[in-house]
């Protein structure tokens, strides 16, 4: 290992063999500060609860420009996404 964070989970801090990358916006920078070193069942909490919950929140006190991506759940804006380019796919 290469220090002593290394395999480990950034949200619950176990260790894992194989972390993953999420982006905290998605719009945003692909390195340091936007992304977060997660193990599997983490960055799906962080991508489906975690980001449109945090988001409503910050809505609801009046923060203003908001990431886009934070509204939905990564699987609720890929379904949205796979839906608009079918429908453009059939002639809809």
């Amino acid at each position: 290992m290469k220090n002593k964070s290394e395999g480990i989970c950034e949200l619950c801090g176990h260790y894992v063999a194989l972390r993953q990358k999420a982006h905290i916006v998605a719009e945003g920078k692909k390195r340091g500060n936007n992304l977060l070193m997660l193990c599997p069942t983490c960055h799906i909490m962080f991508d489906t609860h975690v980001k449109p919950k945090v988001h409503k929140a910050l809505v609801e006190a009046g923060v203003k420009s908001l990431p886009e991506s934070w509204k939905k759940s990564i699987y609720q804006q890929a379904a949205e996404a796979s839906a608009k380019a079918l429908k453009k796919k059939i002639g809809g």
